[in-house]
């Protein structure tokens, strides 16, 4: 009895060892299958798809850029003496031919009114001595020697008309005084700057374009420009010049000739100027996020199946929320919108956005 005791005991040992030993197989089964699934669902990135557009595109550029000054006049001097009259303070609008100065005049005045008196005397006297010289009645010497006075007479009598001309300064436009150099009673010398004139209606808009967009801009180009300080008006204009050479930045300079003139105008005005660079038809649009990358480096991820491909495409910036993408995507095809700082190729993803 003893023996089949003891015989049970070890059975009942045995039985209780092997139902343990597979409960643990069990639960490894169990938890392996579950850190399987838990991998397999680490790895699906969630993401958002988009499908392409096709529709008409205008591919635009625009560039930050500032209003300056195009038609300033530098006014100088064009003899010596004092100053006895001048007007124009710093901002005032002037006519063209306004007399803005003018210097002590009575000694060229008197000295061109000799001079007239002088040249009509010469014209009298040459014209005597043609007639007398049809009659044989002057010799030839005296008929060229009242021609030499004549074109002496002249000479002298222009000379002093530019000079008391000279005596005065007038505007040579329309305009606004910027800067005024000389006050009443100064000394005036030939050939110093008086005044700064900007010519009415010469502003011009400048912006600085990169090296990758300077090909898109011509001379004549159509172009609009928005005022930060005049929000609610676009204003159109036209570029009028193109730098060759770039400044230190690699960005070359583009002026616009602002067609229209608007009194609240002023030099170093902030604003933006947009370029129409391309009529593209109908095309392929894709918003501008769906891009990995700059826009001369294109690529996408494209959603087959159940994962993400990768591929480069040709990409045209349109604005800035918006690409047209010419070569490498087809309409029906599905990209992904977002998510793709987690993607490369091959990916298994879930559309969040279906």
């Amino acid at each position: 009895m003893k023996t089949i005791g003891k015989y049970v005991t070890i059975l009942a040992t045995l039985a209780i060892v092997a139902l343990l030993v597979y409960k643990l197989f069990s639960n490894k089964k169990q938890s392996d299958n579950e850190l399987k699934a838990m991998s397999e669902y680490s790895s699906v990135i969630p993401v958002e798809v988009v499908s392409p557009e096709i529709r008409k595109s205008i591919q635009s550029m625009q560039e930050n850029g500032v209003v300056r000054s195009d038609g300033e006049i530098t006014i100088l001097s064009e003899t010596s003496g004092r100053i006895t009259y001048v007007t124009g303070e710093p901002g005032e609008r002037v006519s063209a031919g306004q007399t803005l100065l003018r210097v002590e005049r009575e000694v060229i005045e008197s000295q061109f009114e000799l001079a007239r008196l002088t040249l009509e005397n010469a014209e009298k006297d040459l014209a005597r001595y043609k007639n007398l010289a049809g009659g044989n009645a002057v010799t030839e010497q005296q008929l060229e020697n009242s021609k030499l006075n004549y074109r002496n007479a002249l000479t002298n009598f222009t000379t002093l008309k530019k000079q008391l001309e000279n005596t005065e300064i007038k505007s040579p436009a329309d305009g606004i005084i910027i800067k005024r150099f000389v006050e009443t009673g100064d000394n005036l010398l030939p050939s110093v700057q008086v005044f700064s004139l900007l010519k009415k209606n010469k502003m011009v808009f400048v912006v600085k374009v990169a090296e990758n967009d300077i090909r898109h801009i011509n001379k004549g180009q159509e172009a609009t420009v928005s005022l930060d300080i005049i929000p609610d008006k676009l204003f159109t204009g036209e570029v009028k010049s193109m730098n060759i050479t770039p400044d230190l930045s690699g960005r070359y300079e583009v002026e616009i000739d602002l067609k229209e003139n608007d009194s609240r105008f002023r030099d170093g005005l902030d604003g933006t100027a947009g370029f129409k660079i391309m009529q593209a038809g109908e095309g392929v649009v894709i918003p501008r996020k769906c891009i990995e990358g700059s826009i001369n480096d294109a690529v996408i991820y494209l959603l087959q199946g159940d994962v993400v491909v990768s591929r480069k495409v040709e990409a045209v910036s349109l604005n800035e929320t918006e690409a047209l993408i010419t070569e490498g995507l087809s309409p029906d095809e599905t990209l992904v919108l977002s998510g793709q700082i987690n993607l490369q190729n091959g990916t298994k993803v879930s559309v969040l956005n279906q």
